[in-house]
């Protein structure tokens, strides 16, 4: 089962780099506003990127093949700063809505979760492997774009950068425009 998963994956990375100019495929990079997408989470809960406006978010990107290990450490620190204005989203790719959320309850996941089955959501970031994550600030806008494996820690230093950036920023809007 791991092994035709493994194979469905590499067919679709395999057919983005062959066709790196095909329309549905973006390249988003930092700087870039992240494109929104409204979907169900695997609750059947509406969600769009548009929602968490204000927050800062982390896209995570992921398969059960590959990460599902490194996911399970990023728990602790979604719950630690969830109340400062994190917002977590783990994008699944091509795992089924009832997998993923079996994932998520047996190991007690409390971020949102998605599994994007048909890749829609993959495409449009142009993601090309997993783990791959992007950090947004609280304007939507993708700070960082992580290919490839991260510690829980350094997850957390880029996040609290994000965290300190947005602070400042406010302090020097309220110190602009005192009256």
């Amino acid at each position: 089962m791991i092994r035709l998963y493994s194979f469905v994956i590499f067919l679709m990375l395999a057919g983005l780099l062959i066709c790196p100019g095909c329309k549905d495929t973006q390249r988003v990079m930092s700087g870039d506003t992240a494109p929104e997408f409204s979907v169900r989470d695997i609750t059947g809960g509406p969600v769009t990127l548009n929602q968490f406006k204000g927050k800062v978010v982390v896209l995570y990107f992921w398969t059960n093949s590959c990460c599902g290990d490194r996911l399970k450490q990023v728990e602790p620190l979604y719950a630690e700063l969830r109340e400062k204005g994190l917002a977590l989203l783990a994008i699944n790719v091509g795992d089924s809505g009832d997998a993923v959320k079996s994932y998520a309850m047996s190991n007690g996941l409390t971020f949102t979760m998605l599994a994007d089955e048909k890749a829609k959501i993959f495409k449009q970031y142009g993601v090309i492997g997993f783990p791959t994550v992007f950090i947004l600030d609280n304007n939507g806008i993708i700070r960082k774009k992580i290919l490839g494996d991260i510690h829980a820690a350094q997850l957390e230093k880029l996040i609290q950068l994000q965290f300190t950036i947005q602070k400042e920023a406010e302090a020097a809007y309220e110190k602009m425009h005192r009256r």
